[in-house]
C-alpha cells in the first residue's frame, strides 16, 4: 500500500468517527419516556378522581399556616441592666459636675449625690406580659448643709460642664442658672430647692427606663421629652413660679439627652416562642372524591395533587420506542464510506491525493454539521428548517473539485439530513439543493458570473423548498418554507465563496476563483513580463487566447488554459534579450555563442520560471503550463547548428529537461505556444492564407504526436481533430488582411484567387517554436 494511500484510509477513519460524533451528539437518542410526574410540573392532562382517596395532608396549607403562627409571635426583648445603670450613673455625674463646677474651691465636705427612688424595668414577654427588673442602687435624695464658697463665674460653669459632658449640652445653661439661683436662696438664709430639682430629675428618669426603652422606640423616646409640644408637665415642690418653666425644660431635655435602650433582642427566646406557636398548629387535610378534578392539563401540580395522582395511580403513561445511537452512527459511517468509494471510482487520479481527500472529507464535516440545523430551528415553525445550508456543499465541490464530485455530495448530504431530523421533507430538499448549484457554477469564468449563480440558485431552491412542504407535511406553509430557502441559500451561497478561497489557499488547490485572480492584467508577475519583456507578453497573451479556445470546444478548464498560457514564459524576464520575440532592432545573441550554450540559456527559463511562480504563489496547477509547455522536445535549431560542425553530437544535449504535458490543459498550452510561434515565421516569410495557416498548424500537432510529448495527457484524436480546427480558426482571425492606405507603405491587398500552398516551416521558425 502506498503512503498516500495509507494517508487517505487514515483521513477516511477519522471523517468516519467525528460524522458519527457529530449526528448523534446532543441527542436524546433512547426511546422516548414520558415525563415523571413532579410537584410543580405542569399537568400533561386534566385527571379526575375515580374513587375516593383518604384524607392527604396538605403541606403547602399546613406550612403556611405555620408560617403565620410564627409570624405573629412579637419579638421577646430582655432587660440590658448594664444600659440602666450607665443612664443613672451619668445623671448623677452630670449633677455631681454641675455642684463643683459652681465653686470656685472644693468644700470642706463633699456635697451629698442625689439618687432616684428605687425603679424597675420592664421586660417583655411572648404574651405582651410584663415583668419587672428591679433597678437597684438608688436611693431617695437627701440634703446636708452645704458650706457656702465663692462661685465661679456662670460662664466659666457652663464651659466645665460642656468638657465633661458634651452630649448633654442644650440643658446646661439652664441647670447652671437654677443651680446658681438655688445657692442665692441658700445665702440668704432660705430653704435649699435644687435637691428636688434632682429628685424630680431622677424620678422621670427612673419610670421611663423601668418601662423600658426598645431600640426602635428610643428616638420617639426622645422626641417625647425633647419636644416644647409633648414634653410632660413638671412642677418643682418650692421653685419659685418663675423658675417652673425652665426647670421643666432642663429636667425634660436632661432626660431624653441621656436616654438609652435598655431592652435588647433575645433571639433564643423569640425563636424558642415561634417554635413553639408552630408546633401548635394542627395539619391540614384534603380529601378527593370520585368524579373531583385533581388538577386540570397546563397547571402545576401541586404536592396534595401528586400525592392524589400517586395513590389512585391515574397516571401510567405507555414509553414510546426511540431511536438507536449506534444506527444513527452506522449509517453516517456507511455514508461518508459510500462518498469516497464514489469518488475513487469517478474521479480522476488527482482527486485521490491526501490534500483533495483531507478537503472531501472537511466537506462531509460540514455536511453532517449542517444537517443538524433543521432540528434546531424548526421545532416550532417547520417551514423555518429550510435554511438548510446544502447549497453550500454544492458551491464549494463544484469549484474545489468538479460537477460529479458536486453532484456526489448529495448522497451523504442527503443522508446526513434523513439521520439528524427523521423528515422526509427535509432528506428530499437537501439532495435537491446540494445538485442545484452545480449547473449554475460549472462554466463560470468572471467573478461576476459567480455572484450570479449564488442568486440563480437562491431563486432555484425557493420553489423546491414550497414543494416539498407542500408535498411531504400534514399542515404546510409552502410560502413561508420558500421564503427561508431562498434567504438560506443566498446566504450559503455567499459564505461559500468565501470558504472557496480559504480552502483554495489552505490546501493548494486551483480553483475558478484563483484563476480569475490569476488573469488579472495588474497581477504583479504579468506586470513583471510585460515591462521585462514586452514580447514574451505578447506572445503570451495571444496564446492564452488560442489555449482559451481550444480548451473550451473540448469540455476542458478554458480558465485554466488561459492562466497557465499566460505565465508559460515567465521564465524570460531573467534573460529576455536571448528571445527572439524581444529581440527587435537588436543583432540575435545567440550569433556569437556556440548551440550547446545557447541551449543551457533557452532550457534555463523553464527553471527560472517556476523559482519565479514560487515566489509570486502562482497554484501548481497553473505552474505545470511552465514545466510542461515544452515538455522534452528537442531545439531543432541548435541542433542543427551544432550537426554542421559535429554530426554525432547527442541530441540529448538539445532536449529541454520539462515534463510531458499530464492534463488536457497543458497540451493544449504545449499545442498553441509552437502553433503562434510558428505561425508568426510563417506570417513573416509569405502572406497568411486559411490553407498555409492550417498547415502550419497540422504540421506542429503531427511533429508533437510523433514525438511523443502527448502520450501522458488525456487527449484523445478526436479532441486533436477539434482543437486544430479551432486553432486555425482563431489564427485566421488574428491574421486577417486589411485594406491598404494610400500613402502608407506595407504589404498590399492579398489576391482572393490566389492558390495557396502549403508551407514547409523554416528551420528558424520552428527554432522559435521551440524556445
Amino acid at each position: 500500500m502506498s503512503k498516500d494511500a495509507v494517508i487517505n484510509t487514515l483521513i477516511i477513519a477519522a471523517t468516519m468517527v467525528m460524522v458519527a460524533v457529530i449526528l448523534v451528539a446532543g441527542r436524546d437518542t433512547g426511546a422516548e419516556v414520558p415525563p415523571e410526574l413532579a410537584v410543580g410540573q405542569l399537568a400533561p392532562d386534566t385527571f379526575i378522581a375515580d374513587r375516593s382517596t383518604d384524607p392527604i395532608e396538605d403541606e403547602d396549607a399546613t406550612q403556611a399556616a405555620r408560617d403565620d403562627a410564627r409570624a405573629n409571635v412579637p419579638t421577646v426583648y430582655s432587660d440590658d441592666s448594664d444600659a440602666t445603670f450607665t443612664v443613672i450613673r451619668n445623671v448623677n455625674s452630670f449633677f455631681t459636675d454641675l455642684r463643683e463646677g459652681a465653686q470656685d474651691e472644693l468644700p470642706p465636705e463633699p456635697a451629698t449625690t442625689t439618687v432616684p427612688p428605687d425603679t424597675t424595668t420592664p421586660t417583655t414577654g411572648p404574651d405582651d406580659s410584663t415583668s419587672t427588673t428591679e433597678v437597684t442602687g438608688t436611693t431617695a435624695p437627701s440634703t446636708t448643709t452645704t458650706t457656702v464658697l465663692p462661685r465661679l463665674p456662670f460662664e466659666e460653669q457652663i464651659q466645665l460642664l460642656e468638657l465633661r459632658h458634651s452630649t448633654l449640652l442644650t440643658p446646661i445653661p439652664s441647670f447652671v442658672a437654677l443651680y446658681n439661683s438655688d445657692l442665692d436662696r441658700v445665702e440668704r438664709g432660705e430653704e435649699a430647692v435644687f435637691p428636688e430639682v434632682e429628685l424630680q430629675t431622677l424620678e422621670l428618669l427612673g419610670d421611663e427606663l423601668g418601662r423600658g426603652i426598645k431600640p426602635g422606640e428610643l428616638t420617639d423616646r426622645q422626641a417625647f421629652y425633647l419636644s416644647p409640644l409633648t414634653r410632660p408637665p413638671i412642677f418643682v415642690i418650692g421653685l419659685p413660679d418663675e423658675e417652673q418653666t425652665e426647670a421643666r425644660k432642663a429636667i425634660t431635655q436632661l432626660v431624653g439627652f441621656s436616654l438609652q435602650a435598655n431592652l435588647r433582642v433575645d433571639n433564643d427566646a423569640t425563636t424558642a416562642a415561634k417554635n413553639a406557636a408552630a408546633e401548635a398548629v394542627e395539619p391540614a387535610y384534603v380529601t378527593y372524591r370520585a368524579g373531583d378534578t385533581i388538577v386540570e392539563v397546563g397547571e402545576p401540580i401541586s404536592s396534595v395533587q401528586f400525592q392524589a395522582l400517586k395513590d389512585l395511580q391515574l397516571y401510567e403513561p405507555e414509553v414510546a420506542p426511540g431511536t438507536s445511537p449506534w444506527a444513527m452512527a452506522l449509517l453516517g459511517v456507511i455514508a461518508v464510506l459510500l462518498a469516497a468509494f464514489f469518488l475513487w471510482r469517478i474521479a480522476p487520479t488527482e482527486l485521490t491525493e491526501p490534500r483533495y481527500m483531507a478537503l472531501f472529507s472537511i466537506l462531509l464535516i460540514l455536511a453532517a454539521l449542517f444537517s443538524r440545523l433543521p432540528e434546531l430551528l424548526a421545532e416550532q415553525n417547520h417551514a423555518l428548517g429550510y435554511v438548510l445550508p446544502a447549497v453550500a456543499i454544492g458551491f464549494i465541490a463544484a469549484i474545489l473539485f468538479d460537477p460529479r464530485t458536486a453532484v456526489l455530495m448529495a448522497i451523504p448530504m442527503a443522508g446526513f439530513t434523513a439521520i439528524s431530523t427523521l423528515d422526509l421533507a427535509f432528506t428530499v430538499y437537501a439532495a435537491i439543493a446540494t445538485v442545484i448549484p452545480v449547473g449554475f457554477v460549472s462554466r463560470v469564468s468572471s467573478r461576476r458570473q459567480l455572484r450570479v449563480a449564488v442568486l440563480l440558485t437562491a431563486v432555484t431552491v425557493a420553489p423546491v423548498a414550497a414543494a416539498t412542504e407542500w408535498l411531504f407535511v400534514d399542515m404546510p406553509s409552502p410560502g413561508l418554507a420558500a421564503l427561508w430557502a431562498f434567504i438560506g441559500a443566498l446566504v450559503a451561497g455567499l459564505v461559500s465563496l468565501g470558504l472557496v478561497s480559504f480552502f483554495e489557499n489552505a490546501f493548494g488547490i486551483t480553483t475558478s476563483l484563483g484563476l480569475l485572480d490569476l488573469l488579472d492584467r495588474n497581477h504583479p508577475a504579468l506586470r513583471l513580463i510585460e515591462e521585462q519583456a514586452p514580447g514574451t507578453f505578447n506572445h503570451s497573451m495571444l496564446v492564452g487566447a488560442l489555449a482559451g479556445r481550444a480548451a473550451r470546444a473540448i469540455d476542458a478548464d478554458p480558465l485554466l488554459a488561459q492562466a497557465a498560457a499566460w505565465y508559460h514564459d515567465l521564465g524570460k524576464t531573467e534573460a529576455p534579450q536571448y528571445f527572439a520575440e524581444n529581440q527587435f532592432g537588436v543583432s540575435n545573441p545567440h550569433d556569437s555563442i556556440a548551440p550547446v550554450e545557447s541551449a543551457q540559456i533557452i532550457r534555463a527559463h523553464v527553471g527560472e520560471g517556476l523559482r519565479l511562480a514560487k515566489r509570486y504563489r502562482i497554484p501548481r496547477d497553473v505552474a505545470d503550463g511552465i514545466r510542461m509547455h515544452h515538455g522534452t522536445s528537442l531545439m531543432r535549431y541548435f541542433y542543427h547548428e551544432a550537426r554542421e560542425t559535429d554530426p554525432d553530437i547527442d541530441p540529448a544535449l538539445f532536449r529541454h529537461f520539462g515534463v510531458k504535458p499530464q492534463a488536457k490543459e497543458m497540451a493544449i498550452v504545449m499545442l498553441s505556444d509552437s502553433v503562434e510561434a510558428a505561425a508568426r515565421a510563417y506570417s513573416q516569410e509569405q502572406d497568411p492564407t486559411a490553407d498555409g495557416l492550417e498547415g502550419v498548424v497540422d504540421t506542429v500537432v503531427t511533429e508533437k504526436v510523433d514525438d511523443g510529448q502527448l502520450n501522458d495527457s488525456a487527449l484523445t484524436f478526436g479532441d486533436l481533430t477539434t482543437i486544430k480546427a479551432e486553432l486555425v480558426l482563431a489564427l485566421m482571425g488574428y491574421y486577417h488582411a486589411r485594406v491598404p492606405y494610400p500613402g502608407f507603405p506595407g504589404p498590399q491587398v492579398i489576391e482572393r484567387d490566389t492558390q495557396p500552398v502549403l508551407p514547409e516551416i523554416p528551420v528558424a521558425a520552428r527554432s522559435d517554436a521551440d524556445e
